[in-house]
């Protein structure tokens, strides 16, 4: 199914470069993301939007997976099979290595303000440019993707030694495998479709992800013990063909483009306000809900966080921490 829908985006794509429409103008997306997740609602609510576009502007969104993983999504995106996706900086660094540099690991302490600070700031405008150059893509923008939490099926992580051993899932980046075998666990990449499987059959002792994925993708069911280790904030950048946005009209580009920040702000509200249900539904739901000794998990982690600032510079990993 998934071949069959990439097939028919990449001929329809081919006739839209080829007719290079000034009137109506259909946009396709395509994300990973689960219903109710903010960046799920995010999409469907730019869809939703442009039904009333007064520049013949539309969308068709094609959630939850159906042209394959985060890395698909990129990869279709290059070639104009569909418009725009949004994706991870751990996904997306595979295309644009300056991205990396957000997955060190604490290197925000909340993800309500310091984030949107850093992003939409210079240091956002300097990743941006590179990203850019070195994928090809257009980034129009940063939502989020919450701060990440570790969960399991048996064990209460209250401080570093607690990962000894754990079998834990984690998406399949060099940060994410590193920071993970530096806590002492055993990092395992898995497609995010297989988790609630593998945590069921205990495949694999725990995961990690934000709340709102948590509780979407129903993980509480396999793994009742939730962590606020908070080791990771996830950026989701949204990612345009090039070509396609410039085949819009000056029109078209105005009016997408007012809607499109219109619905980035609600996108990264929608986490803020999402954390304390989430956090309560957890309790609801028999969900031991912790609060770790953040310090111990920092410390255990300082061989991989000095690492990856080898790579990125300190200097800019710096300006990220010191930004307020």
């Amino acid at each position: 199914m998934k071949h069959f829908i990439r097939a028919q985006l990449l001929a329809a794509a081919f006739c839209g470069f080829a007719a290079m429409p000034t009137a109506a103008f259909e946009l396709t997306a395509a994300h990973v993301n689960p219903a109710g997740e903010p960046s799920n609602v995010a999409f469907a609510e730019l869809a939703e939007r442009l039904k009333d576009s007064k520049t013949g502007l539309s969308m068709l969104v094609f959630p939850q997976g159906q042209v394959g993983d985060e890395k698909d999504a990129i990869e279709q995106t290059l070639l104009g099979a569909i418009s725009m996706t949004t994706v991870s900086t751990s996904n997306l660094s595979a295309f644009a290595p300056s991205a990396g540099v957000f997955d060190i690991p604490f290197l925000f302490n909340e993800s309500a303000v310091q984030p949107w600070q850093v992003a939409d700031g210079p240091i956002g405008t300097e990743i941006k440019a590179k990203i850019e150059a070195e994928s090809g893509l257009k980034v129009l923008g940063w939502w989020s993707g919450g701060m990440r939490h570790a969960f399991t099926r048996n064990v209460d992580i209250k401080a570093a030694a607690d990962l000894d051993n754990l079998k834990i899932r984690v998406i399949g980046s060099p940060v994410y495998i590193d920071t993970f075998n530096g806590l002492g666990a055993k990092a395992t990449p898995m497609p995010y479709g297989e988790v609630y499987t593998a945590l069921a059959t205990g495949t694999i002792d725990a995961a990690e992800n934000d709340t709102s994925g948590y509780r979407n993708m129903r993980f509480y069911e396999q793994a009742p013990h939730f962590s606020l280790t908070g080791h990771f904030f996830l950026y989701k950048v949204v990612v345009m063909q090039p070509a396609i946005f410039e085949s819009m009209s000056d029109e078209q580009r105005a009016e997408f483009l007012e809607i499109f920040e219109d619905v980035t702000k609600r996108q990264r509200k929608l986490f803020d306000e999402n954390f304390a249900a989430d956090i309560a539904f957890m309790k609801e739901n028999k969900v031991t809900v912790t609060e770790p000794d953040r310090a111990s998990l920092i410390e255990a982690a300082r061989p991989v966080i000095e690492k990856y600032e080898g790579v990125f510079g300190a200097d800019l990993v710096d300006r990220i921490r010191n930004t307020r």
